[in-house]
């Protein structure tokens, strides 16, 4: 227990930092627009009225995020894997995923909207799409640049097909994969936040979106933070995830 406390002793100091500074800035020596930036302490006030609200936005959010990052992971890994594995393949379509990749997602809302029979698949591809090609271009670089005396043992025990891609090539490649995954997350929810912000009737980006344009910032920054508790819990329990299957490395 005293090594776990000792361990996020920083982050809770950093915390206490960040808190302190605000009240600095807004409550002492009023340097920030108070019609932006509230108080502190009406915070908790505000966030226990409206957390009915982000409860809802919340399972409306984590609805899309959830279809939208689990395709990208399933099909980036699988198609990365092949291209990686595929030198020709590779040489053939690496150009169409430069090209395609460098075009911003957001770029595409209007786009998207008017495909798609609904906003929410809509912004569920949206949201995919920019996840998408961060998995395939770390997953093709993990792959290919894997030793290749893994996949020379690999032939010498006459692994092929499938068996040597799950017992083999993924977790040999398994780390820049993951280092992938964890920024295409990172980046599903600014896409989450961004897409729910155009047509949306829910959501934790609808959510801020909707009292911003009646000038609720302090509504608004309750959703802030409420985004941001979200984010943090999402990413420690991927992060144990990946601590769990790079049990192996250096840094476990």
């Amino acid at each position: 227990m005293t090594g776990f406390i000792k361990k996020r002793l920083g982050i809770v100091l950093i915390f206490i930092g960040i808190i302190a500074g605000y009240v600095l800035l807004t409550d002492v020596f009023h340097v920030l627009n108070t019609f932006l930036f509230y108080s502190i302490t009406i915070m908790p006030g505000i966030f226990k009225e409206y957390l009915p609200q982000l409860i809802e936005g919340f399972k409306s959010s984590m609805y899309m995020l959830g279809i939208a990052y689990f395709l990208a992971v399933v099909l980036g890994i699988a198609l990365g894997s092949f291209i990686g594995l595929h030198k020709l393949v590779r040489l053939n379509v690496t150009p169409y995923i430069n090209a395609f990749s460098a075009v911003p997602v957001t770029l595409l809302t209007p786009y998207a909207i008017n495909i798609f029979p609904s906003f929410k698949v809509a912004s569920i591809f949206i949201i995919f799409l920019g996840s998408f090609w961060i998995i395939l271009g770390t997953t093709i670089t993990a792959v290919m640049t894997i030793d290749k005396r893994y996949l020379e043992n690999a032939a010498t025990l006459e692994f092929k097909g499938m068996e040597r891609l799950f017992t083999i090539v993924l977790p040999a490649a398994s780390p820049g994969i993951l280092a992938g995954c964890t920024i295409a997350l990172k980046l599903a929810f600014m896409l989450l936040a961004v897409a729910e912000m155009f047509g949306a009737t829910s959501g934790m980006g609808y959510f801020i979106q909707y009292y911003s344009d009646f000038g609720r910032f302090d509504v608004v920054g309750v959703g802030f933070i409420f985004l941001a508790i979200v984010l943090v819990i999402i990413m420690y329990l991927f992060d144990r995830l990946k601590a769990g299957i790079l049990h192996w490395t250096i840094n476990n």
